[in-house]
């Protein structure tokens, strides 16, 4: 869940830095949530890396990626830098 300055994961509870780990092959989404009129993005760090989301605006916006390579991949928002961060766990 992507929310107002924070990355929660909507599995276990973690947040800033939120945590998932997910089988190869999954799809993983992030949705606005109470974000208002607050501009977001989930931005891919360091290798392994996935293609980073458009910095998006609003209530609803989603971003979808499938993770099809084990790692840990690294995230965080354009705008808001390390103070929204996560890792994706992929086995």
């Amino acid at each position: 869940m992507v929310g107002n300055i924070l990355f929660k994961s909507a599995h276990n509870g973690t947040q800033n830095a939120a945590i998932d780990t997910v089988a190869v092959g999954s799809t993983v989404t992030w949705t606005w949530t109470s974000t208002g009129s607050v501009a977001h993005s989930v931005q891919s760090q360091r290798t392994p890396s996935f293609p980073s989301s458009a910095i998006l605006t609003g209530n609803g916006q989603t971003y979808s990626f499938t993770f099809t390579t084990p790692g840990s991949y690294a995230y965080d928002c354009a705008v808001h830098g390390a103070a929204m961060s996560g890792t994706i766990v992929v086995r």
